[in-house]
């Protein structure tokens, strides 16, 4: 059996749903926009690094519980995480508040003036974290929430269909330009106009705005024929609307948005001293004490 087509399997796009029958997918769109909601609030409160890295960690954990392979978690991840610590290195080196009393970790090749600050790779490894549980909870939800079901979800709410359409249409177009930029690049491929062939800047820059001008055509040519075909059906003609498939509460979305609920408010009274448990340590007193 011949393997199947790359460009058509939506495992490899970072924001299509992935169809699957796990307990995050089976659970209610507007619970698991609850869950984001508060991890939201508590990932942007929390200053403790070691709970950040939590924060992350339960949210890989929950995308391997939602049967998606960690070889497609990992090619998802993969180039975010190289930008973020990138992104780590010139937080810690270019510090936009320097200050001479801060405690100094290190010299940096033992050369006085390029010091590594306390201050510096603290807000370096908290951005990386946020950015890091933000992506992933991305992915999270995308990856297990059908779009369809989502705006039935919300239209359950009482919220206007015509924004929750608008909404569906954002959603969709997320992997379709992914892919349209996938094909694109395939199509100059086989043109013989690859990354290979870049050897000097003007080169690189006749690359990158090919590749852009034409996924941005192909993205106007898809807006247009949304409109047209939303025109032609003619949407927005009645206010209400009515739909064959109905998503419910279940008893399990329940007990999930309850036991979310309830972290959230211990992390919230832990966050501002209303609990009396003693504060989580810090990585400074574990290495450098």
């Amino acid at each position: 059996m011949p393997s199947k087509n790359k460009i058509l399997d939506n495992r490899q796009y970072l924001f299509a749903y992935i169809s699957n029958d796990s307990f995050i997918h089976r659970l209610n769109p507007i619970t698991k926009l609850i869950f984001l909601l508060f991890l939201t609030i508590e990932t942007f409160l929390i200053g403790s690094i070691i709970l950040q890295s939590a924060l992350s960690l339960l949210i890989i954990i929950l995308l391997l519980l939602s049967n998606i392979k960690p070889k497609f978690i990992f090619k998802k991840l993969r180039f975010m995480a190289i930008i973020l610590l990138i992104s780590v290195v010139l937080n810690v080196f270019f510090n936009a508040l320097p200050n001479e009393n801060e405690i100094v970790l290190f010299y940096l090749f033992n050369v006085p003036f390029l010091p590594i600050r306390r201050l510096a790779v603290y807000f370096a490894l908290r951005a990386f974290f946020i950015l890091l549980t933000l992506y992933t909870s991305a992915i999270l939800f995308t990856n297990t929430t059908s779009p369809k079901d989502f705006v039935y979800s919300l239209i359950r709410m009482r919220i206007p269909y015509k924004f929750c359409f608008a909404f569906m249409v954002g959603i969709r177009f997320i992997p379709s330009i992914e892919e349209d930029a996938k094909t694109i690049a395939l199509a100059q491929q086989a043109r013989g106009f690859s990354i290979d062939k870049v050897k000097s800047l003007r080169r690189a820059y006749a690359f990158i705005s090919e590749r852009m001008i034409g996924t941005l055509v192909s993205i106007l040519r898809k807006s247009q024929t949304v409109s047209l075909s939303m025109e032609n059906r003619c949407f927005g003609l009645y206010q209400n609307r009515t739909n064959l498939i109905k998503i419910r509460f279940k008893f399990s979305d329940i007990i999930f948005i309850v036991t979310t609920t309830l972290v959230f408010i211990f992390i919230i009274l832990y966050i501002f001293n209303f609990l009396p448990i003693p504060r989580m340590p810090s990585l400074y007193n574990f290495f450098f004490t």
